[in-house]
C-alpha cells in the first residue's frame, strides 16, 4: 500500500518513470508490485498518450507476471481511443471477452466514438452487431455519434432512423441534441423536418435556440410558408427576443 501510494504520488507529478524505476528496484529485490500499483501507472501513461513509457510499464508488468483486471483494461481502452488508435483498443475489448471479463456499454462507447471521430461509420455499425450479439446494451451516448456523424455530412434519413430507434429504447433527445439536428435540417435545406422537430422540442419542454429560429424563419419565408414564420416570430416576441434576420421580418410584415 506504501509503496502504490508513492507511485501515485510521482504519476500525479507528471514523472512515471520515477515510479516505474521504483517498481524495478523492487523486482530486483525480490518484491513483487500489485495491479493497483501498476494500474495508477497505466492510467497515467494513457491519459498522457505517453506509449513509449506506456510499453515499458507493460513489458515490467509482463514479466512480473501481473494479469490485467477490468480496470487495466479500461484505461488502455480509454487512452487509446482517445488518442485515435482503436484497433489496439478493439484488440483489448476482445481479450476482454476471450477472459470472460464484463465489457460495459462505456467501453463500446469510447469505440464508437473513437470510429466516428475517424469517419468510419461502417466500423460503427459493426460495432453495433457486435454489441447486440455479445448482450451489451446501448445506452443514449452509444446513439449520439451516430446521429451526430450522419446529420453531419448530410444524410438526415438515417440519422433520424437512429433518432427513432434511441427513443423506442426509452432514450429521450436532450436540448443540444435537438437544436444540433434543427440546425442540420436548416443546412440542408429541410426547413419543415426543422419546424416540426422543434413543435417536438418545444413539446418536451425545450426551447429552441433564438439563432435557429431566426434561421427557420428566413428559410420559411423563403419557400412563403409565412403562417408557419409568423409562429416562431409570436414566440420570439414572446421571449422578448428581437429577430435579426430582415428578410425574416419584413416577409411577413
Amino acid at each position: 500500500m506504501k509503496v502504490s501510494a508513492v507511485v501515485d504520488g510521482l504519476c500525479r507529478n507528471g514523472d512515471v518513470k520515477k515510479g516505474r524505476e521504483i517498481v524495478e528496484e523492487m523486482a530486483d529485490r525480490g518484491i513483487k508490485a500489485n495491479v493497483i500499483t501498476y494500474n495508477i501507472m497505466i492510467d497515467a501513461c494513457a491519459k498522457r498518450w505517453d506509449f513509449e513509457e506506456l510499453d515499458l510499464v507493460l513489458g515490467l508488468m509482463e514479466k512480473a507476471g501481473v494479469e490485467f483486471n477490468v480496470e487495466t483494461f479500461k484505461f488502455l481502452i480509454d487512452g487509446y481511443t482517445s488518442y485515435g488508435k482503436i484497433n489496439e483498443a478493439g484488440r483489448l475489448i476482445g481479450e476482454m471477452h476471450d477472459k470472460g471479463l464484463k465489457v460495459d456499454t462505456y467501453l463500446y462507447n469510447l469505440m464508437i466514438n473513437g470510429y466516428c471521430k475517424l469517419g468510419s461509420i461502417e466500423n460503427v455499425l459493426l460495432l453495433f452487431d457486435r454489441m447486440s450479439n455479445r448482450g451489451v446494451k446501448p445506452n443514449a451516448d452509444t446513439y449520439w455519434p451516430l446521429i451526430n456523424g450522419y446529420s453531419k455530412v448530410g444524410e438526415m434519413e438515417m440519422a433520424m432512423k437512429y433518432v427513432n430507434e434511441m427513443q423506442k429504447k426509452g432514450f429521450e433527445l436532450d436540448k443540444v441534441m435537438y437544436d444540433m439536428l434543427i440546425d442540420r435540417f436548416c443546412q440542408n435545406g429541410m426547413v419543415d423536418e426543422a419546424f416540426e422537430l422543434r413543435i417536438e422540442m418545444e413539446r418536451k419542454g425545450f426551447h429552441s435556440d433564438m439563432y435557429l429560429c431566426n434561421q427557420m424563419g428566413k428559410l420559411l419565408c423563403e419557400i412563403y410558408q409565412t403562417e408557419k414564420a409568423k409562429m416562431l416570430l409570436n414566440i420570439m416576441i414572446k421571449r422578448g427576443v428581437c429577430p435579426k434576420a430582415v428578410s425574416f421580418t419584413s416577409a411577413i410584415s
